[in-house]
């Protein structure tokens, strides 16, 4: 038998593959390296350093609780407007499953705004009704420019009508109609329309440089800091808010907050009836309809009140609910009520996962300090001498007249400003410190003085 030996030229090709092939696996893992350090760098760094800082700030904060003084005779109710329920394309969510997270959240209301699923559409229609206590009230969020539609009342919208005249029509029957998603655009001259979102979470969303690296933070934070990885999205709309300041120029349009909830930002995974697993997905859509496998019996537990026997989740309701809500001064809890309230300005939106607002007011007096008008109310100028605001922790007081800031004052529960050049729309932000800044809080609809 002859033995071949490899010539030099030959065991130095092969080394030289051998040494390309090296650097090319090095570069692989580099590469992932690199992957694995940009996404995950930040989430872990919020996890341990910035969101445990928070948490500290947070407690400090709430320890320095001041109960204010009742200037506005009405109860402030705190709710949600705008939230979406399985009668929505793109939400699973049931009664059961709303309702403990809005008792967490301490809501007293919960207007809906479910998709239209036809071109007649019948109220009232899906959940609708007081449940433990909580009102929770019908609505659509109409096709094309969204609105949230709420007749009040037994009718059927039909939805080919034109859009002017639907809206006419709601609100000459006492029904509401605020403008949805207020970064798109809508016909803002219509005569009728009560009011829009001067916050939306999803208007946050969208304007994220990389919303993959919040989707990671969020897993990664999907504890005990969920609520300061949904912080995460916040930004100050404030074009938004300019468009809404230059509206009310014109006529009272009141700005609501809206987390447009849908608990559908999640993975999971319940039985069917015919032993089969259905996987579910983002935005509610059916992944797959399986046998069960051995994935399922490694991740499937005992089910849920939703039937759920797997869940993964970074939108629960909860969160959603916990994070910007609308306050509303009533009389009473009913959607009547509330609706009629809203409609007049009485309301202020509040982040409540940063801290509960609930006592928080602003109003206007006179000459002997008689409060004859509160956010909301349109008041004559010789009957106005001061306004004045309160807030249950020490806040930044910062006070717009037609938009433009004029006034602030730092660290206090109590504000006071004289009005001398008196016409014009005033609204309050109010903001907490949190990490050295102070961050918005608190949005009052305005005091309109003519």
């Amino acid at each position: 038998m002859k033995i071949h030996f490899l010539n030099p030229p030959t065991v130095k090709a092969v080394s030289m593959a051998g040494r390309m092939l090296l650097v090319l696996v090095k570069i692989i893992l580099a590469f992932f390296a690199g992957l694995i350090v940009y996404f995950l760098a930040e989430p872990l760094w919020n996890r341990y350093i910035v969101y445990p800082a928070l948490e500290g700030e947070r407690a400090e904060l709430w320890l320095n609780y001041k109960k204010p003084e009742q200037f506005i005779s009405h109860t402030d109710f705190k709710g949600v407007l705008h939230s979406h329920t399985y009668r929505s394309h793109d939400s699973r969510g049931i009664l059961e499953e709303i309702i403990p997270a809005a008792k967490k959240a301490k809501l007293n209301f919960i207007f809906l705004a479910d998709h239209r699923m036809a071109d007649l559409d019948t109220f009232p229609r899906g959940i609708h009704g007081i449940f433990e206590g909580i009102v929770i009230e019908s609505g659509t969020e109409s096709p094309g420019a969204s609105m949230m539609v709420t007749p009040l009342r037994s009718v059927v919208l039909d939805w080919t009508k034109d859009r002017s005249q639907l809206i006419h029509e709601v609100v000459k029957n006492d029904g509401m109609v605020f403008y949805l998603h207020s970064e798109d655009e809508h016909d803002w001259g219509n005569p009728d329309y009560q009011g829009m979102e001067i916050y939306n979470i999803h208007s946050d969303l969208i304007d994220e440089k990389s919303p993959l690296r919040f989707l990671v933070n969020g897993m990664v934070n999907s504890g005990v800091y969920r609520h300061w990885s949904y912080r995460e999205l916040f930004d100050e709309q404030t074009k938004i808010i300019s468009l809404w300041d230059s509206l009310n120029k014109y006529r009272r349009i009141v700005g609501m907050a809206a987390v447009d909830a849908h608990n559908n930002q999640s993975v999971r995974a319940r039985h069917t009836k015919n032993g089969m697993v259905e996987w579910v997905g983002p935005n509610a859509k059916t992944w797959s309809v399986d046998k069960p496998g051995w994935k399922e019996k490694l991740l499937l537990g005992q089910p849920d009140v939703g039937g759920w026997a797997f869940k993964m989740e970074l939108d629960t309701y909860f969160h959603s609910f916990n994070f910007a809500n609308t306050h509303i001064f009533g009389d009473s809890l009913s959607s009547r009520s509330l609706k009629n309230e809203l409609v007049k300005g009485h309301a202020y939106i509040a982040f409540e996962s940063l801290a509960e607002a609930n006592g928080f007011q602003f109003f206007a007096s006179d000459s002997s300090g008689k409060v004859n008008a509160i956010l909301g109310d349109s008041i004559q100028s010789e009957n106005v001498v001061k306004l004045g605001a309160v807030s249950p922790y020490p806040v930044r007081f910062e006070l717009f007249k037609n938009g433009k800031l004029i006034d602030s004052q730092e660290d206090r529960y109590a504000y006071e400003f004289k009005v001398r050049d008196k016409k014009g729309n005033y609204r309050i932000v109010a903001r907490l410190k949190f990490r050295g800044e102070w961050i918005p809080w608190v949005y009052t609809n305005p005091i309109y003085i003519f």
